[in-house]
């Protein structure tokens, strides 16, 4: 093989190494699920972003009127807002948030955010969201607190939420045959539907994107058991923390 011929091989070999590097940092641009959030590192979403896009544990799904979606422990929560700033997102249960007109509340579960991952925010309100309220009993006393009919039990009992709190709360458990789980809200302006309508903030844990996305970059986690770290995708090739200036 003659130094044109090799020249050409090694020029050839340049670009598809260039390229096949490149392609990480042209896969995690942001996407939506439809409302208009730009989704980005440390979240991904299943099957629109690669999970390198993203740091492990933080994947999210679509929900069918365009909202992210945050699985916690096995429950779902809709996402209203991410602030990348500082690392922090509004959440809400979509029982509460985004209930089905035509049929009446399910019991949910207490809400667990694990961890290491994520945990709630400061100054948020714990609730107590309780079902099979008999109405009539409660009108008296708690009917400010209703969120909705309570499918544990029939279209006449109800779900209601108190703050733990409040003083109500005891006649409220005689009178709720359904069970009781815990709810976080970030505040009780305009009552407990719309504060659980609102939803609460979390908080997360990853390694901050700001020095790689201010040098250009875009955020990443390269999940290869060799390195399982933090990758900051550049248009040149993945770094550890910032893009470098290659010329």
């Amino acid at each position: 093989m003659n130094p044109k011929q090799l020249l050409l091989l090694f020029f050839s070999l340049f670009l598809t190494i260039t390229f096949s590097l490149n392609e990480r940092f042209e896969a995690c641009d942001a996407k939506t699920c439809g409302n208009g959030q730009n989704i980005s590192y440390p979240f991904y979403i299943q099957g629109k972003q690669k999970p390198f896009c993203g740091q492990p544990g933080f994947e999210l799904t679509c929900s069918h009127n365009g909202f992210p979606i945050l699985t916690l422990m096995y429950t779902p929560y809709t996402i209203h807002q991410i602030f990348y700033d500082n690392q922090s997102l509004r959440v809400s249960n979509p029982v509460f948030s985004q209930p089905n007109l035509s049929s009446c509340i399910a019991p949910t579960q207490n809400l667990t955010v694990g961890r290491y991952r994520f945990r709630v925010a400061p100054n948020q309100r714990e609730l107590f969201v309780l079902y099979g309220c008999d109405s009539a009993a409660l009108q008296k006393t708690v009917p400010e607190r209703r969120i909705w009919c309570s499918a544990a039990g029939n279209e006449t009992t109800s779900v209601v939420g108190l703050d733990k709190g409040d003083r109500d709360l005891v006649s409220a458990r005689e009178s709720c045959k359904g069970g009781a789980v815990n709810a976080t809200v970030d505040d009780l302006k305009g009552g407990v539907r719309e504060a659980l309508q609102r939803g609460f903030l979390l908080l997360w844990n990853a390694t901050s994107c700001s020095e790689c996305k201010s040098s250009g970059g875009r955020c990443g986690f390269d999940i290869d058991p060799r390195v399982y770290a933090f990758r900051c995708y550049c248009p040149d090739r993945p770094h550890a923390v910032k893009c470098t200036n290659t010329g």
